[in-house]
C-alpha cells in the first residue's frame, strides 16, 4: 500500500454546505428576531472521500492472507487518527471479514448498516475465506447499479399489471381484482406560515385536506403514508383520486387488460 494512501482517500475538497434557509432569510429580514446564532443559516460541510483507491487496492490483494493485508493497511492508515479511522470504517463496504459457511452458503456474521442482523448474505465484492483466511472474490456480487436496474425493471412489470396510463390525470387501476377508470387532481400545496415572537422563530404548516375516492378518506401532503400510497396507486405524490368508475368488458378488451 502506498504511504500516502490516507491523503489520497481523505484529502479532497469537502462538499458545499446545506444551510438553514429559514435562518438565512431571517438574517436579512428587518421584521425578524432581534438575535440569531452566529452560525445560524450557514449549515456545515460534509466529508467527501475518494474511496476508489482503497477499493482498487483491496481488489489487487485477492489470493493474499487477510491478516497480512490488514497489517499493511494499519501501517499506512493510523487508527488513532480520527480522520484516518474513518477510512477503516469503510473497509467492510468492500470486503466481508467475519464470514462463515452455513448450510453450504457464505454468510456475513457482522451486522450491516445497523439494521441487518447476523447470518445475512454477502453483499460485498470481496470476502475473507473462513477456511483459509485468504481474500476471495464474491462470484454472486452485483453492483448497486446492476441491482437497481433489475429492481426498477421488476417494478415496471409489476406496475403494468395493476395500472395503465390514459393521460396525465387519468388511469386504469386494478383494485381488488376489478378494473376502474380513475380521474385524479393535484393535491393543494403546503403553506408555511412563519413569524418571530419573543426572539424565537415560530413556524406553522398548513395543508388542506382532500377526499380520495380510492383510499376512501381525507389525505394531505403532510402525512407521509398518504403520499406513499398516492405514489403507489397513481405514480405520483402530487395526485389524489376525485372519481372512479368500473370499466366495461368492451373497454377491458380495447385496452388489452386481459
Amino acid at each position: 500500500m502506498r504511504e500516502d494512501m490516507y491523503k489520497v482517500i481523505v484529502e479532497r475538497p469537502r462538499r458545499g454546505k446545506d444551510g438553514d434557509a429559514t435562518a438565512a432569510r431571517l438574517r436579512n429580514d428587518f421584521d425578524g428576531p432581534m438575535r440569531l446564532g452566529m452560525r445560524a443559516g450557514y449549515g456545515s460541510r460534509s466529508l467527501n472521500e475518494n474511496l476508489a483507491p482503497l477499493r482498487r487496492y483491496l481488489q489487487a490483494q485477492i489470493g493474499r492472507a487477510w491478516n497480512k493485508v490488514f497489517s499493511e493497511i494499519c501501517a499506512g492508515i493510523d487508527r488513532r487518527n480520527t480522520v484516518q479511522q474513518h477510512i477503516h470504517n469503510h473497509l467492510r463496504d468492500f470486503i466481508a471479514i467475519d464470514v462463515d459457511i452455513r448450510e453450504g452458503r457464505l454468510v456475513d456474521l457482522a451486522p450491516r448498516w445497523g439494521f441487518l442482523g447476523r447470518d445475512s448474505g454477502i453483499f460485498q465484492e470481496l470476502y475473507v475465506d473462513p477456511r483459509t483466511g485468504l481474500i476471495r472474490s464474491n462470484k454472486s456480487y452485483r453492483s448497486w447499479r446492476h441491482s437497481d436496474a433489475g429492481r426498477r425493471q421488476r417494478e415496471q412489470v409489476e406496475i403494468a399489471t395493476r395500472r395503465r396510463v390514459v393521460d396525465e390525470r387519468t388511469f386504469l387501476l386494478l383494485l381488488d381484482g376489478v378494473w376502474y377508470r380513475v380521474e385524479t387532481d393535484v393535491l393543494p400545496k403546503v403553506r408555511h406560515v412563519e413569524n418571530a415572537a419573543d426572539r424565537r422563530l415560530h413556524g406553522q404548516v398548513n395543508a388542506e385536506l382532500r377526499y380520495d375516492v380510492v383510499l376512501r378518506r381525507n389525505i394531505s401532503r403532510t402525512v407521509r403514508t398518504d403520499l406513499q400510497q398516492c405514489e403507489h396507486l397513481y405514480g405520483s405524490r402530487d395526485l389524489y383520486a376525485v372519481s372512479k368508475r368500473q370499466i366495461s368488458t368492451r373497454e377491458i378488451k380495447a385496452h388489452r387488460l386481459r
